[in-house]
């Protein structure tokens, strides 16, 4: 590799990063060997250390070692150059990035929302086993100049926040899928005189995954009262990243969640309506982390990197932490087949005559609804899983309608989901 660059580096503007603090007896042996060798200290001192080369063209900055690689960029990357069905980023003299995006489904959704004209729209999908972002999709028919859509975390995460509250829940062995929640009111109410116990009025009763699927509020704001606190829910909620700066080839921003320890922050957090914000990228992570068995991978956008064809970086599968047990995974992914089956997203996919646009594929889902002002809009959330037997893909999609309603977020998913399994079924025919 290093014989390569070093042919490449002479066309090239580059960097490396070394400690500050090498001991003297390091910097001595690397300029004997540096002597000795009768080549420059940068490209021949290792010594153990990583080699890290920086390269800066077309408003793109590339860092990388043999180990992991970043990407940076003022605007968007742009999906349009493809080499072998793959997109790519070619610099001079034969530097190219490959990308882990597939370009079928990356196009589809920016065909989609161009067609509905969405004000705001953002579109990620991952591979929960690998890691790999399979697309990154961002459109704003309201402001052309918004970007990066899809890695801010401005957002409201809304009721997506209930998988958080039902994995502490489930994890600290309170509540099981099938809990009976008795409430008076509506599903969707949430005020102290609903979400306070109170056995002559509680007349009305929903199981947890049922809770889940209709979005129900209120039995969320229950479960966290009765068995939960303001620190279990930042708890897991940290534990799924939030408050923390994801690992990813691209600069991303944070998702924050802060709870106060009053029985009003607590109910209110719990059900979605809590100071939380997400990111669309976040969002496709902790769908994923469900279909992995309760695992974080490394989310990774780059597949490798060559030189004139040689590889310099290749992508590696990165686990980074298990957020809740294989049994918990488990019993969300059924929580989650609530949404689709019989809640807040059977229409979208089920005809009206009740057959299921993807047919024979199980899918896990949770949407979530709320106004936000950053942008200033109606919010729709839809996160999901499939097959949930052996998840291949994870999605997040988020919608943002003004004034009117364009599209929901899990009419984008599903035709996601159309166009990703179509695909896969195409490619297997072939290779057959």
């Amino acid at each position: 590799m290093e014989q390569r660059w070093r042919e490449y580096q002479k066309r090239f503007t580059w960097h490396r990063k070394i400690p500050r603090k090498t001991p003297f007896i390091l910097v001595l042996a690397a300029v004997i060997i540096s002597l000795a060798a009768g080549s420059p200290f940068l490209d021949t001192f290792d010594l153990s250390q990583k080699i890290r080369y920086t390269i800066e063209e077309n408003g793109l900055r590339l860092s990388f070692d043999e180990e992991s690689a970043r990407i940076e960029s003022e605007t968007p990357i742009l999906f349009k150059e493809k080499i072998e069905d793959k997109f790519v980023s070619n610099f001079e003299n034969g530097l190219s990035v490959t990308y882990t995006i597939d370009p079928l489904l990356q196009e589809k959704m920016t065909d989609f929302f161009t067609k509905y004209k969405v004000p705001y729209g953002a579109f990620v999908a991952i591979s929960p086993k690998t890691g790999k972002v399979l697309a990154m999709v961002e459109h704003s028919e309201k402001d052309k100049g918004d970007q990066h859509l899809a890695l801010r975390a401005t957002y409201p995460a809304a009721s997506l926040f209930k998988l958080i509250t039902a994995a502490a829940a489930i994890e600290n062995g309170k509540v099981e899928p099938e809990t009976v929640i008795r409430f008076n009111g509506g599903l969707y109410t949430l005020t102290p005189r609903n979400w306070v116990d109170n056995p002559k009025r509680d007349k009305n009763k929903i199981t947890l995954a049922d809770a889940m699927g209709k979005s129900c509020n209120v039995a969320f704001a229950k479960v966290a009262l009765k068995w939960l606190g303001a620190g279990d829910l930042l708890h897991y909620a940290e534990n799924f990243g939030f408050n923390k700066a994801l690992d990813f080839d691209l600069p991303v921003q944070m998702s924050q969640a802060s709870i106060e320890n009053t029985a009003e922050s607590i109910a209110k957090t719990a059900a979605g309506f809590g100071n939380v914000t997400l990111s669309p990228l976040h969002g496709a992570l902790i769908a994923s982390v469900i279909g992995n068995d309760g695992k974080m991978i490394a989310p990774r956008i780059i597949e490798k990197i060559s030189l004139d064809g040689r590889e310099l970086y290749n992508f590696k599968i990165k686990e980074l932490d298990t957020c809740i047990s294989t049994e918990t995974a488990g019993k969300l992914k059924y929580m989650m087949t609530k949404t689709i089956e019989s809640g807040t997203s059977r229409h979208a996919f089920y005809t009206r005559r009740g057959r299921a646009y993807l047919k024979d594929i199980t899918i896990g889902g949770k949407t979530g609804t709320l106004e936000g002002d950053n942008p200033r809009g109606d919010y729709s959330w839809f996160v999901g899983i499939a097959p949930l037997e052996d998840p291949e893909i994870a999605v997040a999609a988020l919608v943002i309608n003004q004034p009117t309603w364009q599209i929901k977020a899990s009419v984008a998913a599903r035709e996601a989901l159309l166009t990703y399994f179509k695909s896969n079924k195409l490619k297997t025919a072939s290779v057959q």
